[in-house]
């Protein structure tokens, strides 16, 4: 499922669109309140097309019937591992489930496993216009984790760190998403204060990972690869 072509393309289709799905944070300071409150919107449309572009380029690699069984069944199973959790605030194995993805498939079998996670996972807790970022910010913490090479024995304070930044990463984006959707008047005191409304949600997110990845991640990342051989 890896390949470098793959995970070049998905990568820079993910840091292009987190580029654009940032840009309101430089309108603030330059006094665009216009566009701003029209970005929910335009951020959707971002999200979609980037989404689009990954899944043209994995079936643009002609994927085998088996590859697409374990993206299948990976995503309804990390999908379905959410709802039980869904009464703990921020605290799932999603997010360190879809980072072995990752690391042990590929950017964009990550990328894609991440999207399906909230798609599928919603139709149980509620789809809205939360979820296209929520499947994108768990898309791109799939196809970045790619960069972390896989290896029998990764270093567990490695993928702890990384645990940690995806939480932080997923409750920036989601953050971001709330602020210039729901608060107003869009400026910079009510964009920190979406951010540190979060920061409590975001830093369970980000301890959880840890947690998770540094007690199993070694032991989850050679069943997933084992999969593929």
């Amino acid at each position: 499922m890896r390949s470098n072509s793959q995970n070049k393309i998905t990568i820079s289709i993910a840091l292009l669109s987190m580029i654009l799905i940032f840009f309101p944070i430089y309108f603030i300071f330059f006094g665009y309140n216009s566009i701003i409150e029209q970005w929910s919107l335009i951020s959707i449309i971002i999200v979609s097309v980037a989404i689009l572009a990954v899944v043209m380029e994995f079936s643009r690699q002609k994927p085998s019937s088996r590859d697409i069984a374990i993206i299948i069944v990976l995503g309804t199973t990390i999908a379905a591992l959410r709802i039980p959790f869904a009464a703990l605030p921020s605290i799932q194995p999603c997010t360190f489930l879809i980072i072995c993805c990752g690391i042990a498939f590929g950017s964009v079998t990550g990328f894609i496993i991440g999207i399906m996670t909230p798609l599928i996972s919603n139709l149980f807790l509620g789809h809205g216009p939360w979820t296209p970022l929520q499947m994108y910010a768990w898309g791109v913490i799939g196809a970045i984790s790619a960069i972390v090479k896989f290896n029998p024995r990764i270093n567990q304070w490695k993928l702890g760190l990384l645990g940690i930044l995806s939480g932080y990463f997923y409750g920036f984006i989601m953050n971001i998403w709330f602020w210039y959707s729901f608060l107003y008047p869009h400026n910079v005191y009510t964009f920190f204060f979406a951010q540190i409304q979060g920061l409590g949600f975001d830093t369970l997110h980000a301890l959880s990972n840890f947690l998770f990845l540094t007690i199993l991640g070694n032991r989850i990342l050679p069943i997933f690869k084992n999969l593929i051989e």
